[in-house]
């Protein structure tokens, strides 16, 4: 065998290898990518979703109340279109519908992001045909952003306003239930204390929500003027001293 065989055989075996692995990692990547689809897309067609690992979003509803289907559901009310979830675990904090088999009670007003696989089931007689296996839930990033803007609108920042939009920087969950937001927000000029003349202040929060998604607590702990040495409470309108 020449050196310059040997050569080619080591260029088309380092190719074939190059191409198994990229192969591989496509097929992998593809596997566990999440592809955010629509509930109407999947109501419309669920059998070619089978086996899909999506991301839905919508209100989810607690109909154990009523006598028949699954225990949670996933609904866009504007659609008039759900999908059944299969869970494991406790997942009441995310519920924002309780229904009865012919009324929908709101209990809070906080969408969910669903992520899990789609199954096509096929006509069963005691279940839907269709339904989701939830991987994970987590509220929408855009209802928080309005729960924490309309409660900070209550607060002495509505006294000169937000300037731009609540940023929210990291979400935990409590546990004692709930939701843990932290969140940076500007004011047109100093809306605390001794500080009067016109000016942006760059604002970092932290703010509690329960399981109704109510702000049970919220301390701004940093502010451009202020910086770490006192926090102010939101809530009370006080310093506290570090």
């Amino acid at each position: 065998m020449t050196a310059m065989y040997r050569k080619k055989l080591a260029l088309i075996l380092l190719v074939v290898v190059l191409v198994g692995l990229f192969t591989g990692i496509s097929v992998i990547f593809s596997f566990f990518s999440v592809k955010d689809v629509s509930l109407e897309e999947v109501v419309s067609n669920p059998r070619s979703f089978d086996g899909s690992r999506v991301r839905l979003y919508g209100y989810m509803v607690n109909t154990s109340v009523y006598m028949f289907g699954p225990k949670y559901v996933l609904r866009d009310f504007e659609e008039d279109v759900e999908i059944a979830l299969d869970v494991k675990g406790d997942f009441e904090s995310y519920v924002s519908f309780v229904f009865d088999g012919r009324n929908y009670t709101q209990i809070r007003n906080i969408k969910a992001s669903v992520v899990g696989y789609i199954h096509y089931l096929g006509t069963v007689l005691d279940a839907p045909s269709f339904n989701l296996e939830v991987e994970k839930i987590e509220p929408r990033i855009d209802d928080l952003k309005r729960i924490v803007t309309d409660f900070l609108n209550t607060t002495d920042v509505a006294l000169c306003g937000l300037y731009g939009d609540v940023e929210i920087k990291e979400v935990y969950t409590h546990k004692l239930g709930g939701k843990i937001i932290v969140v940076d927000y500007t004011t047109r000029n100093a809306v605390h204390p001794h500080f009067m003349c016109e000016a942006l202040e760059r604002h970092t929060a932290v703010i509690t929500l329960n399981e109704e998604g109510q702000v049970v607590s919220a301390f701004c702990v940093w502010g451009s003027f202020h910086g770490l040495d006192r926090i102010w409470d939101l809530i009370n309108q006080r310093w506290i001293e570090k």
